[in-house]
């Protein structure tokens, strides 16, 4: 009797509630099928899969030298990696970075060599960026390099300050971050960074920070943004210091893309 009372008081209060639960978020998925307002606190890959986004469409897969790119951060309501004109009111009081939600141009940054490679030329071939490359990130609406130094974050005083800095000439190797691949749910190869699919972290070469976007929000002075700073801890399993690339832009590889299937159709009708 007992038995049968335990049995049921655990159906009763644990399974059906459960059940309950997880399809009430069945039909939400369900029913959510369209793109809304609400997408950018999504996944990436959530958001690509939504009818009418334009997350992931047109995108070239693979990440390249010279590409305009979003970076999402992987951390539970992530949002892009951004930067805007504003500075720190203490600290550096250089150009503040932050992580947002909406999307407009001041999250777009341009992948350029380090300053030990030879400056970005726009007609020699296209070279992939891969695990272990070290790169720069070009602010695409000031022309700032992504930055950190050893100044305390503005709230999360135990880490490092991250701003925007100099310019495509002006900087030092303070600039410099490392692409170290997490994961990529599309492939095992690691030699090239996949839109969408390829989670990675980038760390500071010369700090060995890595940079971080967690649930912090900034003073109205940073417009209420999320704080993103370089932390000190190396723990690989934080999705928080984890980023993808959302949306891709790159006019050299369309073009090259657009002749191969010229290339393509024109082999097909001869046969």
């Amino acid at each position: 009797m007992l038995a049968k009372h335990l049995v049921a008081r655990v159906v009763g209060l644990i399974v059906i509630p459960i059940l309950v639960y997880m399809f009430s978020f069945y039909l939400h998925f369900l029913v959510l099928a369209n793109s809304g307002p609400g997408d950018a606190q999504m996944s990436s890959l959530f958001q690509a899969n939504l009818q009418g986004t334009e997350v992931g469409r047109d995108s070239p897969l693979e990440l390249a030298i010279g590409s305009r790119v979003t970076l999402k951060n992987m951390g539970y309501g992530g949002g892009l990696l951004h930067s805007h004109v504003q500075t720190y009111p203490e600290g550096s009081m250089q150009q503040q970075v932050t992580c947002y939600h909406h999307k407009d141009a001041n999250n777009d940054w341009f992948i350029y060599p380090n300053r030990q490679e030879p400056d970005y030329d726009a007609t020699a071939d296209l070279r992939f960026v891969g695990d272990g490359d070290v790169i720069r990130l070009i602010h695409g609406q000031t022309g700032r390099n992504l930055h950190s130094h050893a100044i305390p974050a503005p709230i999360t005083k135990s880490h490092h300050e991250v701003s925007s800095y100099g310019n495509i000439t002006i900087g030092d190797d303070k600039d410099h971050w490392k692409v170290e691949v997490v994961d990529d749910v599309a492939s095992r190869d690691r030699s090239k960074i996949r839109t969408l699919t390829t989670a990675f972290r980038l760390r500071h070469p010369v700090l060995g920070c890595y940079l971080r976007a967690g649930n912090v929000n900034l003073p109205q002075w940073g417009f209420k943004q999320i704080e993103t700073t370089c932390t000190k801890e190396n723990k690989p399993s934080d999705v928080y210091t984890h980023w993808n690339v959302e949306s891709h832009t790159n006019e050299r590889r369309k073009l090259i893309l657009f002749f191969q299937n010229l290339i393509l159709i024109e082999r097909d009708q001869n046969y």
